[in-house]
């Protein structure tokens, strides 16, 4: 749980001041069935481009329930202000290689949920690391770099023609 506490001080002259605090609770956990119709919303306003979030929300909250991966969203008062899919893409040894996947989030609220990510996988195993395909047009790419993230490719055509994807990666151990 993460709380985001805001002061705000109201000066009345010397003799008097007034702090109010506003406080705002953020809860990271895994899914549930009654969150899809929520992240279905979010992903459609996230990935504007991308084919399967611009479906119909019906078919959208079908495919959340068919994906296997661990899924995590970030709950604030209530209302789902981010999500993404976790999925272990190959254990050799002490080490695994994970892949973050359709990974969206409103405002500032995705730094939470991506730390959350990574401690779960820091912790999964000796040595880890995350990777990520990310579209030249997608918002969060900066995001990504000030996280840590670091460029290892390039892919044309990738998702859409005439479009660049990335793959950004990040190791720990």
């Amino acid at each position: 749980m993460f709380r985001k506490d805001y002061k705000v001080y109201i000066g009345f002259g010397k003799s008097f001041i007034l702090i109010l605090r506003f406080s705002s609770v953020m809860t990271i956990r895994e899914s549930k069935e009654q969150d899809y119709e929520q992240v279905a919303e979010l992903y459609k306003t996230f990935f504007t481009e991308h084919n399967i979030f611009q479906k119909e929300k019906d078919e959208i909250v079908t495919y959340l329930k068919d994906q296997q991966d661990i899924f995590l969203v970030n709950e604030k008062e209530g209302k789902i202000v981010g999500a993404g899919f976790l999925v272990l893409q190959k254990e050799e040894g002490t080490h695994k290689r994970w892949k973050l996947r359709h990974f969206a989030f409103t405002d500032d609220n995705g730094k939470e949920l991506l730390m959350e990510a990574e401690k779960r996988v820091h912790k999964s195993s000796t040595t880890a690391k995350i990777e990520l395909t990310i579209a030249e047009t997608e918002i969060s790419l900066e995001f990504y770099k000030q996280n840590g993230y670091e460029q290892e490719g390039a892919l044309t055509n990738h998702y859409r023609w005439g479009e660049t994807c990335f793959l950004l990666g990040k190791s720990f151990s």
